[in-house]
């Protein structure tokens, strides 16, 4: 709701501030003084609408963009002072000023000096807004290949996870963790100061190498009425999430065990937000097959259990089919056959963290 109001109130504003300069230089270049003085008394009853966007945009921008520290979203915060300070401080000030005059046909020198700066504000703040736009269809995924991350992660092959840039990373009782502009994270599960790497892997030879009993690199499809689940079996790390969710639609102890039809659409799209490890997709009325994302960007860490990533990037050519490439949860335990990808092996081994290190 609140990304919408943002895309709302932004887009809003832009047009309105395009208007308000296209408007000025027409009626400069076309219009009588009076059709000029009439533009003008519009102009300043639009600041009405102008400038209560144009807050409501970059109050929702902040709080959209506070925990995300990532190149894309600084230059947003960045820019956005600048447009409302030009915006209260120049364009609201010449409304007022540039509608006194003419309202009093007084069209002389100051007025065209007022003007010109005006035009020039306003043309910077369109410009700032415009480039505010793209970067968040960009960061959304409305264009470019895929969302912005703001950091990403390396598996090293027999070795730990590297995270770099910035993320919030948080233990399973939501408290976040310290890290470094390179962090390596623990995947063997026998590091002494877990979440973090401290060598064992080197000492116990953990070796990540494809396991014969891996799971087959599969995607089944569960046809329904209104809805198609796509679902693979090789990045589902078993949270059983889907299950307690909606457990009509999926069951594991029937055969096949998921059936759309037998659940809401709408609460089926709620699963495959929730789902953790990106193993389920859906898809609308023969549809490309999607998959849905919340949560800025980060790593939980599972007591006793995965990495459950969201929004960053993951670097590894063993890519799954149709595996979401910013959804994600990777094995920590060291004992997952489906290695970079958490198969639930943790509960089956009883594994104990012994998790160190928090903040």
């Amino acid at each position: 709701m609140k990304t919408r109001v943002h895309a709302i109130a932004g887009g809003l504003a832009l047009l309105t501030i395009i208007t308000f300069w296209v408007s000025t230089v027409v009626a400069e270049i076309f219009a009588s003084y009076e059709t000029i003085a009439l533009v003008k008394g519009l102009i300043l009853k639009g600041m009405f609408v102008l400038i209560p966007a144009m807050m409501i945009v970059g109050g929702s921008g902040m709080s959209l963009g506070a925990k995300r520290q990532d190149a894309t979203t600084l230059r947003k915060k960045r820019r956005m002072p600048i447009i409302a300070l030009t915006g209260l401080l120049v364009l609201l000030p010449a409304a007022f000023y540039l509608e006194a005059k003419a309202s009093a046909g007084a069209f002389g020198t100051w007025f065209y000096l007022v003007q010109l700066v005006e035009l020039i504000a306003g043309g910077s703040n369109i410009s700032l807004m415009a480039l505010n736009i793209r970067d968040g269809l960009t960061m959304t995924g409305k264009i470019g290949n895929k969302p912005v991350s703001a950091a990403s992660l390396k598996v090293q092959p027999n070795g730990p996870l590297l995270l770099s840039g910035n993320a919030d990373v948080t233990d399973s009782h939501s408290r976040p963790l310290e890290c470094k502009k390179i962090t390596a994270l623990c995947r063997c599960g026998a590091s002494k100061n877990k979440p973090y790497c401290d060598g064992t892997h080197n000492a116990i030879s953990f070796n990540d190498a494809v396991s014969d009993s891996r799971t087959a690199d599969r995607v089944a499809v569960y046809e329904g009425k209104d809805i198609a689940v796509h679902y693979n079996k090789l990045v589902c790390s078993h949270a059983a999430v889907c299950a307690a969710m909606l457990p009509t639609v999926f069951d594991s102890s029937r055969n096949p065990w998921i059936n759309p039809d037998n659940g809401d659409v709408e609460a089926i799209k709620r699963v495959v937000k929730a789902c953790p490890s990106g193993a389920l997709r859906y898809a609308e009325s023969n549809g490309k097959p999607q998959h849905l994302m919340s949560g800025t960007c980060g790593i939980k860490i599972e007591e006793n259990g995965p990495y459950r990533v969201t929004a960053v990037a993951l670097i590894d050519g063993a890519w799954a089919d149709g595996a979401c490439r910013e959804k994600y949860a990777l094995c920590r335990c060291g004992a997952s056959k489906n290695k970079p990808y958490c198969d639930g092996s943790h509960v089956d081994i009883g594994w104990d963290a012994g998790d160190l290190q928090h903040i």
